[in-house]
């Protein structure tokens, strides 16, 4: 129960409450309930793969995924945490594709920003080792292909850009949380799998 207890503090950045024993420590923390109401802003990068499902999955490889969110969390909005996300990732091409269309380069760079919900089902789904949650992210997407030698292909743009959804689901454990998620543009669809750590920048 302290492993979650632990969890849930560190995700809401507690930092000012801490666990003790005895009846001052319990009145202490029914204090600081009264007049604080803690949460805190903090930058969480991620690492991991994105796996072409759809249009893009015809001519390109899976690829490395790097990206970041700044987010807000705080008692005032639980179970929601809040942010604005950044994400890159730059697919080869197959060997196969480029063989049939006598292509010596083909990349494509899917470049995403937007905005982030992470809903908590700790109220929902009692564990004692971990925090699931749900994510969904409104996000702007830009393609961007490099083309060795430039030509036409058919079905392929050189750039794209326009909105598109990202939604998954995973779980937190102590700072780090492990992510799958489905991200739906047009013909470039994927889906990832990333790791996440959160680290606080401002405490309140």
């Amino acid at each position: 129960m302290k492993i979650f207890k632990y969890v849930i503090l560190n995700l809401f950045i507690i930092s000012t409450i801490v666990y003790g024993q005895g009846k001052d420590t319990l009145e202490t923390f029914k204090i600081k309930k009264d007049y604080s109401i803690p949460g805190g802003i903090f930058i969480t990068p991620s690492l991991g793969m994105e796996v072409p499902i759809i249009g893009i999955s015809s001519n390109s490889n899976l690829a490395l995924s790097l990206g970041a969110k700044l987010e807000y969390s705080s008692l005032n909005i639980y179970p929601f945490v809040i942010g604005l996300s950044f994400q890159v990732n730059n697919h080869n091409g197959t060997e196969e594709y480029k063989t049939i269309n006598l292509l010596n380069t083909f990349k494509t760079k899917i470049t995403s920003i937007g905005l982030s919900v992470d809903f908590l089902l700790a109220k929902y789904l009692k564990t004692k080792f971990t925090v699931p949650f749900i994510v969904l992210e409104g996000k702007y997407f830009k393609i961007q292909r490099e083309i060795s030698p430039e030509k036409e292909l058919p079905g392929v743009l050189k750039e794209e850009s326009g909105f598109g959804v990202t939604a998954g689901a995973g779980f937190t454990v102590y700072i780090f949380d492990l992510v799958g998620t489905y991200s739906y543009f047009e013909k470039n669809s994927t889906i990832g799998f990333k790791t996440r750590i959160r680290v606080p920048i401002l405490k309140f």
